[in-house]
């Protein structure tokens, strides 16, 4: 009697032990801690608001002071994947509040000129561009744009490509708008 009772609690204890473990886990973060974030961001400019279409900007916007930058944190992994592409700027363009397709389709064109423009003057490895409509109620109305490319040529060129791009996508806009 006495061994059936000893079982029983025995059994118990093992039964209420095991049901009251406690999940371990271990709060690791597998993200890039550069996620998300650009190592620029050019100030808005060019197409803030939709009335400088009426007046012709020709000149070119020349970096401050705040620029100049250069990547300090290099991977070191470039012998088992290769050079890494990071963003290097972004930019909001603003179409207006009443931007339809047209807009966005003279945008993509203009975008196309720029990219080309830039790509065969800097040659920079890796570098490509990515489009996110940021409008509120017009998801047309702004447009975000980001300047993306290896990390050893955003060392090299990337501000400097990057700021032909963004002026390029701004006068050809304007160009085509004219027209």
């Amino acid at each position: 009697m006495k061994r059936k009772i000893c079982f029983c609690l025995l059994a118990s204890v093992l039964l209420v032990a095991c049901g009251a473990r406690k999940r371990v886990t271990q709060g690791i973060d597998y993200t890039h801690p550069q996620v998300g974030r650009t190592y620029y961001e050019f100030p808005t400019y060019a197409l803030d608001n939709p009335s400088v279409l009426d007046g012709i900007q020709t000149t070119e916007i020349l970096p401050g002071e705040d620029e100049d930058f250069t990547s300090e944190n290099i991977t070191t992994s470039y012998g088992n994947y290769g050079d890494v592409v990071i963003t290097v700027a972004t930019h909001k363009f603003k179409l207006g509040n009443t931007a339809s397709r047209r807009e966005m389709a003279l945008f993509q064109q203009a975008m196309d000129k720029a990219y080309s423009v830039a790509l065969r003057q800097y040659r920079p490895s890796g570098f490509t561009y990515s489009l996110s409509s940021v409008g509120a109620v017009n998801p047309l109305s702004d447009l975000e744009v980001t300047c993306k490319m290896s990390e050893n040529s955003a060392n090299a060129v990337g501000q400097a490509s990057c700021r032909t791009f963004f002026n390029n996508v701004a006068n050809y806009y304007r160009q085509s708008m004219a027209q």
